[in-house]
């Protein structure tokens, strides 16, 4: 479990004031709903579709929207966005704000249609859950399409991944009934309209500019978070917890250890290849010439050996400021400050492959850099990072 939450509690809500206020105001309607004196309204949230075919109360698709009624949809519906956060850093709060709009928008029609279809067949659905499944579960199809599967471990031969967590919370809300089913079916079939813009949906379903402008303006300050703290390793609150961040911060170490490895090895080959260079070019052409300059191509050689000389002491100072260079880098790196880098060159598809993914290339760059060109432990570090 350690595991599979660990690279999604790093920074919180940073770059991320959309999803802080969905977050908030549904702890915020949720509990005020709990609350005695407004306990009355409960009856106005209630998605009832009887109510709105027979008595035409349309205005419930819009009140059921508004807050969870059951405490475990809250919780799984909290958990879902606290994860799906990093879309809004991907995509910027305004687009991400959009494509939210018309997944709520598209998916709320999907749900009515699909209820009016079963009623039609003789198959009655009376109430479906209340809450904002539209703005939650259409992710899942982003999650899916543009997140690798890196596997954790292996309980009885099936892979527990980092996404698992998220699989089980959508599973664990939508097969809580027959609503609860029909929601989740018409919420992913939404997102996979609004993943690929069948029928240009996010075209004309978007927020205005100027009415993110005025919320940027009005609400930005009250939803802004800090930037996390770098160099700080966040410990857990369990002994569990606290391990399985050392056994991650092992690993890190480890393909730092390897990378300076390489690039040791890489630097180590070049000084023979340039020595043995050197040395081809000072062997005389014959074994004859004893004088200190018999020739023109003797006088060469001499002068090669003086340039040698001088490149050899230019060379030794040049090594001295590496030296300590790498002394200094080392040091940085086992604080958590600087990664190494490596000589081997990164793939390009490589480079564009987690570009696709959403991560942007100087990262993408240096976790090849970092991993030695390892797709899998790059996508690890650029998502620990996240």
């Amino acid at each position: 479990m350690a595991a599979i939450l660990s690279h999604y509690s790093t920074i919180g809500f940073y770059k991320a004031p959309v999803s802080k206020g969905l977050l908030g105001c549904m702890f915020i309607t949720s509990l005020a709903l709990n609350v005695p004196l407004l306990a009355h309204i409960k009856q106005f949230v209630v998605y009832n579709v009887s109510d709105i075919f027979d008595k035409y109360e349309v205005w419930r698709v819009i009140t059921s929207k508004i807050c969870f009624l059951d405490t475990k949809d809250l919780v799984c519906g909290s958990l879902l966005i606290y994860y799906f956060r990093i879309f809004e850093r991907r995509y910027g709060s305004h687009k991400f704000s959009s494509y939210l709009l018309a997944t709520f928008t598209l998916s709320t029609l999907l749900e009515l249609l699909s209820v009016f279809i079963l009623r039609k067949l003789d198959f009655h659905v009376t109430t479906l859950p209340s809450g904002p499944f539209g703005l939650v579960f259409p992710l899942f199809v982003n999650y899916y399409t543009d997140f690798p599967r890196v596997a954790h471990a292996y309980i009885m031969g099936v892979p527990v991944t980092g996404k698992t967590m998220s699989y089980l919370l959508g599973l664990q809300v939508c097969s809580t009934s027959r609503g609860s089913l029909v929601t989740g079916v018409c919420c992913l079939l939404a997102g996979l309209i609004c993943r690929w813009n069948l029928l240009r949906v996010t075209d004309f379903i978007r927020v205005p500019k100027f009415l993110a402008s005025f919320a940027k303006i009005t609400l930005g300050w009250l939803l802004k978070s800090a930037p996390p703290q770098e160099g700080v390793i966040p410990m857990g609150a369990t002994l569990d917890i606290q391990r399985q961040q050392q056994l991650e911060l092992l690993e890190q170490q480890r393909i730092l250890s390897r990378a300076r490895e390489m690039r040791e090895n890489g630097q180590i080959q070049a000084r023979q290849q340039m020595a043995q260079g050197y040395a081809e070019r000072l062997v005389p052409a014959s074994a004859q010439d004893s004088r200190l300059f018999p020739s023109s191509s003797s006088r060469e050689v001499w002068e090669n050996v003086f340039n040698l000389r001088r490149r050899r002491i230019g060379a030794d100072n040049e090594n001295q400021w590496n030296i300590l260079f790498s002394v200094a880098g080392s040091s940085l790196e086992s604080h958590g400050t600087i990664q190494p880098n490596n000589v081997t060159p990164v793939v390009e598809e490589k480079v564009q492959k987690l570009v696709e993914m959403g991560f942007e290339r100087q990262s993408a760059v240096r976790a090849l850099e970092t991993s030695n060109n390892d797709l899998n432990a790059a996508t690890t570090i650029l998502l620990n990072e996240t």
